[in-house]
């Protein structure tokens, strides 16, 4: 991925990062029954879960449509 590319990555993840609770444009749940959210952001699909014990953002995926 081009470096441009790659730096709009990375400000979208710090942008979710900024409100990791928000709500996704839809959800599903996984394997272990834990609700994954998933946002369009541009040309990017997003899938993340909040784990707010540790106060982490988990990006499970991020596909460039």
């Amino acid at each position: 991925m081009p470096k441009a590319r790659q730096r709009l990555v990375g400000l979208l993840l710090f942008r979710l990062a900024e409100t990791p609770s928000q709500t996704g444009d839809y959800s599903t749940d996984d394997d272990t029954g834990r609700t994954v959210q998933h946002i369009l952001i541009g040309d990017f699909h997003l899938s993340y879960w909040a784990d707010h014990a540790v106060r982490e953002l988990r990006i499970v995926e991020i596909d460039e449509i």
